[in-house]
């Protein structure tokens, strides 16, 4: 079934919302669309920001974020959009509570907004919920505790650190997923 085309004002706002973006983060950003000839083209569309750890998460072993926004419906609303988060150091399990997070204060700001009263930002809010990520990095790392594990470690002038690390609990129950040790 095909959606309806996007309003002409909306596509311009989110061309606009994707171009503050990669003005703001550069590089970071990445964009990906349907490809033409695809029956919903260019729905969905997709911004992609590679969020580098903060200094407020530099006790974690987790380089980076990488936060997919991704818009599939016509329309500046929590029904058409969905997000997705991955990374190299996140378990499966903390990437999709991570991304269940991010989509709900997503969907909670467009829905408490429209195109004729649009959030600040545009209707997407794109850049607001980018860079909420960033600010809420460590928030979402430690969404599910019981995958953050703490050892002592030493930073670089010596010093002995806490740090934490991300360990996959999905295979084996207790300790399973972690590294080994002979």
């Amino acid at each position: 079934r095909l959606a309806p085309p996007m309003h002409t004002e909306l596509k311009k706002a989110l061309q606009q919302e994707v171009l503050a973006a990669k003005s703001r983060w550069g590089g970071a950003i990445k964009l990906s669309k349907a490809p033409a000839g695809t029956p919903t083209a260019p729905l969905p569309i997709g911004v992609e920001r590679t969020i580098a750890r903060p200094a407020s998460a530099e006790a974690f072993d987790v380089d980076d974020l990488r936060v997919r926004l991704l818009i599939d419906g016509p329309s500046a609303s929590a029904e058409c959009v969905r997000v997705e988060v991955s990374g190299d150091a996140l378990p499966a399990q903390l990437q999709a509570a991570a991304a269940a997070r991010v989509a709900e204060l997503w969907g909670g700001i467009l829905t408490k907004y429209s195109l004729a009263a649009p959030a600040a930002g545009g209707p997407f809010a794109i850049e607001r919920v980018l860079a909420w990520c960033e600010t809420k990095y460590t928030e979402l790392l430690n969404l599910l505790p019981e995958l953050v594990e703490g050892y002592d470690g030493v930073n670089e002038v010596g010093v002995t650190i806490r740090r934490y690390c991300l360990v996959d609990r999905a295979e084996g129950g207790e300790g399973g997923g972690g590294s080994s040790s002979e």
